[in-house]
């Protein structure tokens, strides 16, 4: 489980507590992104914007831990390392979606065709 942010001492940091840092940073910025108010696409699009860029940061904060756990001074099992590989591909796919969400809202403010496959998709 994360730790709360304020809870944490000023004492020198080790990798994964960098990364548990900027994770509990993103998760935050995502739940507050989620809880913008979704009164145009242009709305939307702004969210669907902020949610991409969560995402993107969420998976450069864990191919930082990747980069740890396949350095010499991790001792972790390679599985670890196997499982953020996952964690990474997933937040970058989940950041393409919401750019292409976002598009398509901006392409619906301004009158464009929207995408039909997710034409009407409510956020």
């Amino acid at each position: 489980m994360l730790r709360d942010e304020r809870s944490m001492s000023a004492t020198p940091l080790s990798v994964p507590e960098v990364v548990e840092r900027g994770l509990i940073r993103c998760f935050r910025d995502y739940g507050e992104a989620l809880n913008l108010p979704l009164v145009s696409d242009a709305a939307q699009a702004v969210r669907a914007d902020r949610l991409a860029t969560v995402c993107e940061r969420r998976a450069r904060w864990w191919g930082v831990l990747l980069r740890w756990v396949f350095s010499p001074a991790c001792d972790l099992s390679l599985v670890f390392g196997a499982a953020l590989i996952d964690a990474i591909q997933h937040e970058q796919s989940s950041g393409r979606f919401w750019r292409r969400v976002a598009q398509e809202f901006r392409d619906a403010t301004d009158g464009r065709d929207v995408d039909t496959e997710h034409a009407g998709w409510v956020l």
